[in-house]
């Protein structure tokens, strides 16, 4: 959670328009993300770019004081963020599974391909029936 807020933060810092935050409620209830597409390339990458980039070199060189710096100082909650925590929580979704299909070799030679729900027991389904 901490790397997608970090970036999410990376992201407000560009500035000009790239990523606003919104919201008409007292208490944020309303809350969208605008992020505007056609400055994606423009400043998106780049900004992304150039944060991996510190935190890349930072490793690197091991110099393991200025990177917990840079990625604490990018994780930190200020007050205005910490205000948008209950309706993120409160909003908040179960992370995506993805399951993968099966094949299998029929009577007749042809093939199968088998699906599963996107659900703890289609995931263990999944793997059980690949027979490894």
């Amino acid at each position: 959670m901490q790397a997608r807020f970090s970036i999410l933060k990376c992201f407000l810092e560009v500035g000009d328009g790239f990523v606003k935050l919104t919201s008409t409620k007292p208490d944020y209830d309303d809350l969208v993300i605008d992020l505007d597409r056609s400055k994606i390339e423009s400043h998106g990458k780049p900004a992304v770019g150039l944060y991996l980039q510190k935190l890349n070199i930072y490793k690197s060189i091991a110099d393991v004081d200025a990177g917990t710096k840079l990625y604490a100082e990018m994780t930190a909650v200020g007050e205005e963020m910490a205000a948008y925590r209950d309706v993120v929580l409160k909003k908040k979704q179960p992370r995506k599974q993805f399951v993968e299909a099966n094949t299998f070799l029929k009577e007749d030679g042809g093939v199968e391909l088998k699906q599963y729900d996107a659900t703890c027991e289609g995931l263990i389904q999944s793997y059980v029936e690949r027979e490894i």
